[in-house]
């Protein structure tokens, strides 16, 4: 494939050496932001962008955001790969896809989406005198917290039970644990790559499911085939769940 990196920031260049390693070829970079010594073209405006098959976004929101507003023009599957501003770039997604395949996920990693699976069909057997509480630890350099992974975890226990609900800090809490709450916990520090852990803690027994990511190459490895399956897809929202 022919590529377009969103952005040059760390998971840029990790996307770089994989996509290389694999026969890709990297024709530039959009980057609204100036960037120092670049290896590639860097192209500001989405009217300069050359002909690609695809663009691999793992940049900031607001990059995101431009390369969204472009696709009208550009008309250049993209895999969205940015975290932490889901609400902000949703509607954008979903008015460029009415001109070009367009995917999303969270996590990028096909481990994790199973994780999400593992839960939507344990939550319902475990609803009755389980609590469930959901940690995420992450490297000290990570803004957003909780992670979109841990959000996307939640949303995939809500979509079986809708009663369940997010606490975020009981340091004021004045009642007991409500039965369909969800204590959602992040830690930061190191370089944690990133874990999620999701914990059913029952009378006297205790089911916990847990994920690490040992490198960031699997985030690469996901938004690469999420490209090659976008080739020759009809317009559209597409997530793990369709593609």
């Amino acid at each position: 494939m022919k590529l377009i990196l969103g952005g040059y920031g760390v998971m840029g260049r990790v996307v770089e050496n994989l996509a290389l390693e694999r026969g890709h070829e990297i024709l530039g970079i959009f980057s609204i932001q100036d960037l120092e010594n670049p290896p590639y073209p860097v192209y500001k405006d989405i009217n300069d962008l050359p002909e690609s098959d695809a663009i691999i976004d793992f940049s900031h929101p607001n990059n995101t955001s431009e390369l969204l507003r472009g696709a009208s023009y550009h008309k250049t599957p993209i895999v969205v790969a940015t975290t932490g501003a889901r609400e902000k770039l949703q509607d954008l997604m979903d008015e460029a896809a009415r001109y070009c395949p367009i995917f999303f996920s969270a996590n990028m990693s096909y481990g994790v989406h199973v994780f999400t699976k593992a839960l939507k069909f344990l939550t319902p057997l475990l609803s009755d005198g389980f609590d469930i509480e959901i940690l995420e630890r992450h490297h000290n350099k990570k803004i957003d917290a909780p992670s979109g992974t841990a959000i996307k975890l939640l949303e995939a226990i809500q979509s079986v039970d809708s009663d369940y609900f997010p606490v975020y800090d009981r340091s004021q809490a004045e009642h007991q644990r409500d039965k369909k709450e969800v204590g959602m916990a992040s830690l930061r520090g190191g370089t944690i790559v990133g874990e999620h852990e999701v914990l059913f803690a029952g009378v006297d027994e205790v089911i916990e499911i847990t994920h690490r990511a040992q490198s960031k190459r699997i985030f690469a490895d996901g938004a690469l085939k999420a490209a090659q399956g976008l080739q020759n897809r009809e317009n559209g929202f597409y997530t793990f769940e369709n593609l």
